[in-house]
């Protein structure tokens, strides 16, 4: 009876661990690891490798961080392996052109604001942070080409990225190709169990197999999460797409950003980015056959905050949300200040399209008299079409740019 409650347990377990995980090699792997655990009566070592190439996490990573919570929180060893060396390289993945690769100044700054925000998930003080040039600075060129000797040009060629730009002449340098090789030998140095990282890293993460097998080690059980798209809904999220909801955001900028996701998304955000229990999530999908879907952005935007921040500051900002964007009530929205005198103007009247080119500077001049023209601005709850309209600098005048931005003249 207490064996079948232990093995019951146990492949419950591995169920857990195998959720939202997109790709296992090999495909019993993650069985395999866990029984040699228990017999050896030892932790398996998880690694997560990172390159610091930019210094803030968002949604997107928290996909595979959240997975390797879960392996912490079973008692295994999580190594995070910093590319401190690899990022002086530029990781060539998913792009058709080679990458800018970082000084040794801009690796320290991004590492430790990236590290800093693991907290945010993982328990940074029972992981394992390693910087790979620690090693890889230390290898004699002999050696390098000893490594690169278990790698053939066929092999590299497999990679989407590389084929492509192959095909389309597209230049390649040989210090893009070696990137793969440099991550594989993380593997080796750290005698890592399972490498975890999105399905765009599938290839570093075999290369890795491969060489452990090639220095007569066990090889890993690669598992990859599938990528998140960004708020666009079209491309994974990416900083450097301008699509992210940022791990330090604060709430009412997660709510808000939350509530923009095209509805199609919503259920991936559900899957991916929430902690909702499985048969929450079921009952959540039942309510979006018939629902208004802004219903369960507001319960996805809820969850995500009270992850990162909580449940206080969650319910402030669907407030906020409600007061800003959906009630009619100018009282109850919040309206960003603009001092009067900032805008330097000699008379104490401004056309209407140079006050929204100083306000809304984010967007063009020409971007802001299209806003005007199409009857998205109102100056004091008056929808105004006339570009150069003279505006009268009064205090307390109220200004509204669009559906979501409102100032005040002070």
């Amino acid at each position: 009876m207490r064996l079948g409650f232990f093995i019951f347990k146990k492949m419950e377990t591995i169920e857990k661990l195998k959720q939202n995980a997109a790709i296992f090699l090999p495909e019993n792997g993650l069985e395999e690891k866990i029984n040699q655990s228990e017999k050896e009566n030892r932790k398996l070592i998880i690694k997560l490798g990172f390159d610091p190439t930019a210094p803030d996490l968002h949604l997107g990573h928290a996909v595979v961080l959240k997975k390797l919570k879960q392996f912490q929180d079973l008692g295994h060893q999580i190594v995070i392996v910093v590319g401190s060396f690899t990022a002086r390289i530029g990781d060539p993945t998913g792009k058709n052109k080679s990458r800018k690769p970082l000084s040794i100044e801009e690796v320290q700054h991004n590492a430790e604001t990236y590290i800093s925000q693991l907290s945010k998930i993982i328990d940074v003080e029972k992981a394992k942070i390693v910087f790979n040039s620690e090693w890889l600075d230390e290898l004699s060129f002999s050696e390098v080409i000893q490594i690169m000797s278990n790698v053939t040009v066929a092999q590299l060629m497999h990679r989407n990225d590389f084929n492509k730009r192959f095909t389309e002449n597209t230049p390649i340098a040989m210090h893009e190709l070696v990137y793969p090789i440099l991550q594989g030998f993380d593997s080796v140095k750290i005698n890592a169990d399972i490498e975890m990282g999105g399905t765009d890293q599938l290839f570093n993460c075999t290369m890795g197999r491969q060489l452990q097998e090639s220095f007569k080690l066990s090889g890993q059980i690669v598992m990859c999460m599938p990528l998140l798209k960004g708020l666009d809904g079209k491309e994974k999220m990416s900083k450097s797409l301008h699509n992210t909801i940022g791990l330090i955001d604060e709430p009412n900028e997660m709510f808000g950003k939350t509530m923009s996701i095209p509805d199609a998304l919503i259920l991936e955000f559900l899957e991916l980015t929430t902690d909702f229990s499985f048969a929450e999530k079921e009952e959540i999908k039942k309510r979006l056959e018939d629902e208004n879907p802004m219903n369960i952005k507001k319960l996805i935007a809820k969850n995500i905050i009270c992850q990162y921040h909580n449940q206080t500051e969650a319910e402030q900002a669907e407030q906020f949300f409600i007061n800003q964007f959906q009630s009619k009530n100018a009282e109850t929205k919040s309206f960003v200040p603009v001092s009067i005198s900032s805008l330097e103007s000699k008379t104490n009247e401004i056309a209407l399209i140079d006050l929204c080119a100083f306000i809304k500077n984010d967007i063009t001049k020409s971007a802001n008299r299209r806003l005007i023209e199409s009857g998205a601005v109102q100056i004091n709850n008056e929808k105004i079409i006339d570009p150069f309209k003279l505006i009268q600098l009064r205090k307390e005048t109220k200004i509204k740019i669009g559906k979501r931005n409102f100032y005040e003249l002070q």
